[in-house]
């Protein structure tokens, strides 16, 4: 997708874009996203885009502005949330960026949190319950338009192309890593509940599942595959009904084991992909 994203001279939310440029190598997925929006209408979070990306386009220090998450995909709903990022060509605007975000509904309540080294998630709450999400950084920390994103606002022409996929895509390395985590927390769960620490037996066990769909997303091909389910399911990837086997019924210590076999059964090929049957074994887990 190329920035500013048009459709029939508009951009996905049916505003004139803020500044000319080429039009969208992907008009079909734009054209998704602008009927989506509409369908959330003038009470869902289509009103909160519009005025985010009005003040995006109006403000001098704000250089880019990218819609992500279900919106950004086209399969939101008027309960989505609004994910964005904005890039900032001046320091020390974050607490403007605040200051103006909070003045977009009736603000109820919002934090802030370091987002790797360079950036800032505002998490913003209104009082009609919608959400705003949006992720501050430098405008020099985008060359390139993420997948699964629409630009919005691309004033400097930053976000003009897209950012390969590749570069969230785990290696070998990592697949192992997540499959070496995997089985330490299938083992931990298993210790937990012999020491009658239900709900940290409970916790090792989710730890492993997560990491089993992370594994799952990446051998499916999934974009952005250490978010596990939740690109799984956004994908409308098939997840096997077997893992509901590993959701024990209760805390007693013969369903937490039960529940661990089924997730070591579904990690078996893992284990024997990335050469940890060694490990596996001295885990003592009944593979077999």
């Amino acid at each position: 997708m190329h920035g500013p994203c048009h459709i029939d001279g508009r951009n996905p939310i049916g505003q004139r874009p803020v500044r000319g440029g080429p039009p969208c190598c992907d008009a079909g997925q734009n054209a998704v996203v602008a009927q989506t929006l509409d369908e959330t209408g003038r009470h869902g979070p289509i009103e909160l885009v519009r005025t985010l990306t009005r003040w995006a386009g109006s403000t001098p220090w704000v250089s880019w502005l990218e819609l992500s998450g279900s919106l950004g995909r086209g399969g939101g709903d008027e309960g989505s949330d609004v994910d964005a990022g904005i890039g900032v060509s001046e320091p020390n605007r974050l607490d403007d960026v605040e200051a103006a975000i909070g003045e977009f509904g009736q603000k109820v309540a919002g934090y802030r949190e370091p987002f790797g080294s360079e950036s800032t998630h505002l998490v913003t709450v209104y009082r009609d319950g919608r959400q705003l999400s949006l992720v501050v950084m430098p405008s020099t920390a985008r060359a390139g338009l993420p997948p699964e994103a629409v630009a919005l606002v691309d004033k400097n022409r930053r976000l003009q192309a897209p950012i390969d996929r590749a570069r969230w895509d785990p290696d070998d390395a990592q697949k192992r890593r997540w499959t070496f985590a995997a089985c330490l927390a299938a083992a931990d769960a298993m210790k937990h509940s012999a020491r009658g620490n239900r709900w940290r037996a409970l916790r090792s066990l989710d730890e492993g599942r997560d990491l089993y769909f992370r594994l799952l997303a990446a051998d499916q091909g999934v974009v952005f595959p250490q978010f596990g389910a939740v690109s799984l399911e956004n994908a409308q990837r098939p997840i096997p009904s077997t893992l509901a086997m590993t959701v024990p019924v209760d805390l007693e210590p013969s369903s937490i084991a039960s529940a661990v076999r089924a997730l070591v059964e579904h990690l078996d090929g893992f284990i024997d992909a990335h050469h940890l049957r060694g490990l596996a074994s001295a885990l003592d887990f009944p593979l077999h």
